[in-house]
């Protein structure tokens, strides 16, 4: 299957990051990126390597050349992309709806690509000893923040428009099994969340809280109009934005980099269940320090409590 220019590049990176010690040469990449395989000559194929190299470094990636002794000579040189350096472009944002769109780009990937010819090309350099017998290119693919198992089936349920059904987890600890219609999944202030009607009510399902396989069924959803959906997310951005923690926050440690406090050493932090903004604070122990609101305090002060009486 000949491959597009998106995905010789996207090609072309992982391999050049799955050797990033000792790099692979242009005759490695030629052999084993399908995409070059196309070119007629080995002069039509050093141009394309060409252009990828100008596209790869314009897209914010750097190859570096070693072995050649400063000069890039075609049968010396050697190319990699250190992992160190491989990072988002600077500025880049991306909001709930991009990180969703990828997501599924992520996955339609590893199904399709790594079935096909991207996968024959890496088994070529496994065979000629460039990269080691275990080298699996999942770990180069985009690894977004939905971790959660629940997020493919109900993507998948939304996109078919069909109904789905999975047990629950209140925020006081008891299980309820619903059956809903999903409508849209987003990201809140680092919380994924489902949009879906339930009863005949529009309602949210935090997917932390779903606590067993989602079944998709037969039955088709119900679905909102575009007007109901933008006005129930509103809805649920404003009560995210009512909820405000006040934390404080030790320098020089994890929960530092993770809640990016100001020069004051306070952070904000906008939320939408408390119970579950606790048992994240309660991780970084006590290099952080509630200051509001009390609710928050002495939730986390009873799970210190029980924690010490089960351990006492």
């Amino acid at each position: 299957m000949k491959q597009s220019p998106a995905e010789r590049l996207f090609t072309l990176t992982c391999y050049l990051l799955s050797t990033e010690i000792k790099g692979l040469s242009k005759q490695d990449i030629f052999r084993a990126v399908p995409g070059y395989q196309d070119s007629k000559t080995e002069d039509a194929a050093n141009r394309l390597f060409e252009r990828d190299k100008t596209s790869l470094k314009d897209a914010g990636i750097q190859l570096e050349v070693i072995n050649n002794f400063g000069f890039e000579d075609a049968d010396a040189a050697r190319y990699r992309i250190a992992k160190e350096s491989f990072q988002w472009p600077n500025g880049l944002k991306l909001d709930s709806a991009k990180l969703q769109l990828l997501e599924l780009a992520a996955k339609s990937w590893n199904n399709q690509v790594l079935e096909g010819s991207a996968q024959s090309g890496l088994t070529r350099l496994k065979s000629l000893g460039l990269v080691a017998s275990n080298t699996d290119l999942k770990p180069f693919t985009p690894r977004l923040l939905t971790r959660h198992p629940a997020f493919s089936q109900l993507a998948s349920a939304i996109d078919s428009g069909n109904q789905v059904a999975f047990r629950y987890q209140k925020p006081d600890g008891s299980l309820s099994d619903r059956i809903v219609s999903p409508q849209s999944l987003r990201q809140i202030e680092g919380q994924w969340v489902l949009l879906a009607v339930h009863e005949g009510q529009t309602k949210n399902f935090l997917l932390r809280r779903i606590v067993s396989e989602v079944t998709i069924s037969e039955a088709e959803t119900k679905r909102l109009t575009l007007a109901e959906l933008q006005q129930v997310e509103q809805e649920l951005s404003d009560f995210v934005q009512g909820n405000l923690a006040t934390i404080k926050v030790t320098g020089d440690t994890e929960a530092q980099l993770a809640l990016n406090p100001g020069e004051d050493g306070i952070a904000n932090i906008n939320f939408m269940d408390e119970a579950l903004l606790a048992e994240d604070l309660l991780e970084f122990g006590a290099d952080v320090e509630v200051i509001e609101p009390e609710t928050l305090k002495r939730r986390i002060r009873a799970s210190l409590k029980a924690v010490i009486k089960q351990h006492a």
